[in-house]
């Protein structure tokens, strides 16, 4: 870690009676890139009395484990697994294999039920526990929902005041976002900040970040859009933007590129004044999102001039009609009229994100999005980014089949036969698509299946271990949702919103 460790620019080094450790179910890099992994890890670290370290799993956890060796933190090297609360950020379904792993390699049991007063508390949050908490509850102590600013502070204080675990649960139990599986069985109220605890920006900058040496700072959360497939409104409540002025006056005067995050940036009113400022400063430049509908010559020269060469937006579906179905709001005016943009301001091509599978999809639709792309290709160079659509809690879609792997298979291969000479083209499998859809709709038996097959896992091992629990997909002989329906909607089929996840 050391070596890591020298490389940091912002690290917080604390003595404390309480100790916390901050884990990351992922490598490093991966880590270092979640803008809320680093908020927790500072509000942590201000509390008074309590310390909090990270840790991060091994790159080759096997080679690690040989080694006989428990797993450090980055800050002092100590045990991970020796702490008060060991709490850990997940923001990926495919991801819950990692959790059990990681608790595995500190010397925790990963099952909730096999520990007790003498080992940490296990705590899980993150956008994986907002999106879908029930997979975790075999393993988590304590899974916190929502925004980790209103939940710290209260934990925190758990923390100093508790002498048993549960005294702490005592403590905690009823808080907005605070599930406590021991003692809940559906997830409660989710956090919401209010917005003077915002704006969320970088703790620490490294160059072993996948966002290398980029200082983040979060523009806005939520989203004011209504796209049904897409968790921002719901999961990071309502839309809260933060002013200009304010995202500058945390960014530090040595960052040297900072990225601006955000679920609609361009729909950000202070977008063009921020990047402009920093610009000028000679800061290189960095977006998450940027919606084609609202992309302006304007708005591309700033970005190019902070050092963007490839253009990006999402199309998230490959037709106008399956655009209009999941309300997304883009048109392909809109997305000519980047790539012109593109051209014009001399981009090195335009990346376009989209989503196969859908519900109501045909060939027709694959069609259109291959004469289309052809078009797009005859403007400026395309990337294509394909990733086959997985139906979430908290959405209207949320009972909607998963599109099968045998058919977003076929359809990827015709996809590249035709467009193999048109366009680069980024895939994601079909068959951990499957998977995230299992995940991110199954319960607590889905978390005890990964329990089976965490040392080696597979496609093979996943459908192994459902067929052992007898699972049955209960969405997949469904009907997509209605083309009609209002965003936000869905029948309720006698269940409640928060069991079933449905948009509220």
């Amino acid at each position: 870690m050391k070596p890591l460790l020298d490389d940091e620019t912002g690290t917080m080094f604390k003595h404390a009676p309480v100790r916390v450790t901050l884990a990351f179910p992922n490598r490093y890099s991966v880590g270092m890139a979640s803008l809320g992994f680093q908020v927790i890890y500072r509000m942590f670290n201000n509390e008074e009395g309590v310390a909090c370290e990270r840790a991060f799993l091994p790159d080759d956890v096997d080679a690690f484990e040989k080694l006989g060796q428990p797993l450090p933190t980055v800050e002092t090297g100590r045990e991970a697994g020796d702490c008060e609360l060991f709490a850990m950020s997940v923001s990926f379904e495919l991801d819950l294999t990692n959790i059990i792993r990681m608790l595995d390699v500190v010397g925790i049991h990963p099952l909730r039920e096999k520990r007790d007063d003498s080992d940490a508390i296990v705590m899980i949050g993150g956008p994986l526990t907002s999106s879908n908490p029930y997979p975790l509850v075999p393993f988590a102590d304590v899974i916190v929902i929502g925004d980790g600013e209103q939940i710290i502070p209260v934990v925190s204080d758990a923390l100093r005041e508790a002498t048993s675990r549960e005294d702490f649960y005592d403590l905690i139990d009823g808080m907005p976002g605070i599930f406590l599986p021991a003692r809940h069985t559906h997830e409660p109220t989710w956090a919401t900040a209010p917005k003077e605890l915002l704006p969320a920006y970088s703790q620490i900058v490294t160059p072993h970040s996948e966002l290398s040496n980029m200082f983040l700072v979060e523009a806005q959360r939520g989203c004011p859009r209504p796209c049904t497939f897409c968790l921002a409104r719901t999961m990071y409540g309502p839309n809260r933007n933060n002013g200009g002025q304010e995202l500058l006056d945390v960014i530090p005067d040595w960052a040297q590129k900072v990225g601006l995050v955000g679920a609609a940036l361009s729909d950000f009113p202070h977008t063009k004044f921020v990047g402009r400022t920093l610009t000028e400063r000679g800061v290189k430049l960095g977006v998450s999102s940027i919606r084609a509908d609202t992309v302006d010559e304007e708005l591309a020269e700033i970005l190019k001039a902070g050092g963007l060469r490839t253009f990006t937006v999402a199309s998230d579906a490959p037709s106008e009609r399956l655009r209009r179905w999941l309300k997304k709001g883009i048109t392909t005016e809109d997305l000519l009229k980047t790539a012109q943009i593109s051209r014009d301001l001399g981009f090195s091509g335009l990346k376009v994100y989209m989503m196969i599978g859908l519900g109501p999809e045909n060939d027709d639709d694959i069609t259109e999005l291959i004469s289309f792309t052809k078009e797009l290709a005859g403007i400026n160079r395309i990337a294509l980014g394909i990733s086959p659509f997985v139906p979430k809690r908290h959405t209207p879609h949320f009972a909607d089949p998963f599109g099968g792997v045998q058919i977003i298979e076929a359809r990827l291969k015709r996809i590249q036969k035709e467009l193999r000479r048109t366009a680069e083209l980024r895939n994601v499998s079909a068959k951990w698509a499957w998977v995230e859809s299992v995940i991110a709709r199954g319960g607590p038996e889905i978390g005890m299946a990964a329990y089976t097959l965490y040392r080696n896992e597979s496609i093979g091992a996943w459908k192994k271990a459902l067929d052992e629990i007898g699972w049955v997909d209960e969405y997949g002989d469904n009907d997509a949702s209605s083309i009609s329906l209002p965003p936000g909607q869905y029948a309720a089929h006698g269940v409640s919103a928060h069991a079933d996840g449905l948009a509220v």
